[in-house]
C-alpha cells in the first residue's frame, strides 16, 4: 500500500511536469497543423502511467533542486537515540518504555495517515469508474434503436445529439438523423478520421489516466487540451480533404451541434462537436481552421522530435549526482604537537570540448503564401482596398478575378463546360488578429455537381515546380492524378509553367482538363 502511494505521487509529479511542459509548447506552436502537436501528449501520458523513469541531469528536479530525495524517500526521518554522556548512565525501566510506547504510537500515526489516504485515493477511482461504467450502460441502451443506413458503414439514431465513435475493438459511427447530404459527407469523414487515428483509443487511456489520477487537477486540464487537439487534428485531416471551401459550412455545423449537445455523455467518446465547455472548444477550433496551414515535412520532423525530447528530459526523475568529485581530499596526521590537517585538491580531468556542430544547410520548401507573395503577384496590380492577413495573403473586398487576362479565359472555359465559377469570400485573420472577410487576390473556384471542385490560382514557377513529388510532364505542364479506389474520389493538380497557372481539383468525377482546352485558352493571345 504505502509503495503504490509512493509511485502513484512520483507518477502524478513527473506526469504534472510534462503536462505543464507541452502546455507551454502548444502554445509556441500554435499555428502547426494539430497532427504535429497532437504527439507532444505522448509524453505525460507515459509519465502519469508508468513508475519507470530514468534519471537525467537536466531534470527540472535536478535544476530546482527539488527531487533530491524523492527517490525512495518515504518522509519519515530516523533520529537515533540521544545519550547523555555527562550522566553516563542506562536508561531507567520507566524511561525506555516511555520510549518504546512513544516509538509504536508515532509509527501507528504514520501507518493511519497512509491508509486513509490510500482509501481516499481508491475510493475517488472506483467512483468515478462506477459513474462512467453507468453511463456507458445508458447510452448502449438507448443505442439499441439505432438502424443502420442501407450501403454505408454507419448507424443512425433519432436519440443522440451529435455524431460520434463508439467502440474499441470494433469502432461504430453513430450520426443523428436529419443531416443534409453535403454535412453527411464531412460529419462522417471527420468520424473516421478519429477511427484512422485510432482516437477512440487514445480518449480511452486519457479517461482512465483522469480515473488515476483524479486529485490532480493538472491531469484533468491536460486531457481536456488533449480531447481538444484530437478533434482539432480531424477537422484540418478534413479540409484537407475536402477542400477549402466547406470551412465556413463546416464551421456552422459544428456551432451548431455544440450548442444541440448535453453534457451527459462528454468524455465517454469521440464526437464530432467535441467536448464544447462553455463554447470555448468550438471558438478554438474555428480559430484553428482559419489559421490553419501545412508546413514542410522536414519542419515538422524538428519540432516533433525536439518537443518530446524537451518535455521528455524536463519530466525525468532528478540524477544523483556525485559530489564527491569536486569535494577535497583531507589528510589528517597526528603528530606530538598535536592534530595537523592537511587538504589535498583533487586532480581535474581535462576538459575535451568538441569543435561546435555548425547549422545545416536546409533547402525548405517555401509555404504558399510565401510563394504566392514573394513571386506570383510580383508585376501584377494590387487593388487599392488590399489588406493582409496575419500569413501575408492579399484580400480584398472590390477584386474581381475577370480583370487578370489569364483567369477570364480560363473562367470563360469552365463555364462553357457547365461549371459555376466564384469567388467566394473568406474569413481571414489581419495583421491585428481580427476576423475580416474578402476575396483572395488572382483566385477562383470552379464547380459542378455535388462535389467537383476545381480551386484555381496564378502562381509563381518556384511554386508551381515544387508542388509536386511524382508527376508526368507535357509541353511545360505538370500534373499528377490520385484515385481512393475504396470510394472512386478523385485528386488532381496540374501546373502550366508557360500561362502561370495552377489548378487542384478533386470530386467523384474525373476532371477532364485536355479535352476542356484549358491550356489552349490560357496560353492564347
Amino acid at each position: 500500500m504505502e509503495k503504490i502511494l509512493t509511485n502513484l505521487v512520483q507518477m502524478s509529479i513527473y506526469g504534472s511536469i510534462a503536462i505543464i511542459a507541452v502546455l507551454i509548447l502548444r502554445k509556441c506552436f500554435a499555428k502547426f497543423p494539430k497532427k504535429i502537436t497532437c504527439l507532444f501528449w505522448i509524453v505525460p501520458i507515459v509519465r502519469l502511467l508508468c513508475p519507470l523513469n530514468i534519471g537525467m541531469t537536466f531534470s527540472l528536479m535536478n535544476i530546482t533542486g527539488l527531487g533530491r530525495n524523492m527517490a525512495g524517500d518515504t518522509g519519515v526521518s530516523q533520529v537515533g537515540p540521544a545519550v547523555d554522556v555527562a550522566l553516563a548512565r542506562p536508561l531507567s525501566l520507566d524511561a525506555h518504555q516511555m520510549t518504546s510506547v512513544s516509538d509504536t504510537v508515532e509509527k501507528a500515526a504514520a501507518f493511519n495517515l497512509r491508509t486513509v489516504m490510500f482509501c481516499i485515493w481508491a475510493l475517488g477511482v472506483v467512483t468515478m469508474l462506477t459513474y462512467l461504467t453507468v453511463k456507458a450502460i445508458k447510452l448502449h441502451v438507448g443505442l439499441k434503436t439505432a438502424r443502420k443506413v442501407k450501403g454505408k458503414a454507419y448507424y443512425v439514431s433519432d436519440v443522440i445529439e451529435t455524431s460520434f465513435v463508439l467502440g474499441i475493438i470494433r469502432p461504430t459511427v453513430y450520426m443523428q438523423a436529419g443531416l443534409s447530404e453535403k454535412e453527411e459527407a464531412y460529419i462522417y469523414m471527420h468520424e473516421l478520421t478519429h477511427i484512422k487515428n485510432k482516437d477512440h483509443i487514445s480518449r480511452l487511456i486519457g479517461v482512465l489516466t483522469v480515473c488515476l489520477h483524479w486529485f490532480n487537477p493538472l491531469v484533468w486540464l491536460g486531457f481536456i487540451r488533449m480531447c481538444s487537439d484530437l478533434e482539432m487534428r480531424c477537422d484540418e485531416d478534413v479540409i484537407d480533404a475536402m477542400g477549402s471551401h466547406i470551412k465556413k459550412a463546416y464551421c456552422m455545423s459544428m456551432v451548431e451541434h455544440a450548442m444541440e449537445r448535453s453534457s451527459i455523455n462528454r468524455g465517454l467518446y469521440a464526437a464530432f462537436a467535441g467536448d464544447n465547455h462553455n463554447g470555448r472548444e468550438i471558438k478554438m477550433r474555428v480559430n484553428n481552421l482559419i489559421k490553419y496551414k501545412n508546413v514542410p515535412k522536414i519542419l515538422a520532423a524538428v519540432v516533433i522530435v525536439f518537443a518530446i525530447c524537451t518535455v521528455t528530459v524536463l519530466s525525468s526523475k532528478a540524477a544523483e549526482l556525485k559530489e564527491e568529485k569536486d569535494t577535497p581530499t583531507v589528510e589528517i596526521q597526528v603528530t606530538e604537537d598535536g592534530v595537523v590537517s592537511t587538504y589535498a585538491e583533487p586532480e581535474s580531468e581535462e576538459e575535451h570540448v568538441g569543435k561546435p556542430v555548425g547549422d545545416p544547410n536546409l533547402t525548405l520548401d517555401l509555404t504558399e503564401e510565401e510563394a504566392l507573395v514573394n513571386y506570383g503577384f510580383n508585376g501584377m496590380e494590387i487593388p487599392d482596398d488590399v489588406e493582409y492577413s496575419d500569413e501575408g495573403r492579399p484580400y480584398s473586398k472590390s477584386y474581381d478575378y475577370r480583370t487578370n487576362p489569364t483567369l477570364k479565359k480560363l473562367a470563360e472555359v469552365f463555364e462553357k463546360n457547365g461549371y459555376t465559377v466564384k469567388s467566394y469570400d473568406v474569413d481571414y485573420l489581419d495583421k491585428e488578429g481580427n476576423i475580416k472577410t474578402g476575396k483572395e487576390l488572382y483566385h477562383f473556384t470552379a464547380e459542378i455537381g455535388e462535389y467537383d471542385v476545381v480551386n484555381v490560382s496564378l502562381c509563381s514557377k518556384e511554386y508551381g515546380d515544387g508542388s509536386f513529388n511524382e508527376y508526368t510532364e507535357e509541353d511545360g505542364v505538370k500534373y499528377t492524378e490520385i484515385t481512393d479506389g475504396s470510394d472512386g474520389w478523385h485528386i488532381f493538380r496540374i501546373y502550366d509553367s508557360k500561362a502561370g497557372f495552377i489548378m487542384d481539383a478533386e470530386g467523384e468525377g474525373v476532371f477532364d482538363w485536355k479535352s476542356m482546352g484549358l491550356i489552349e485558352a490560357a496560353r492564347s493571345n
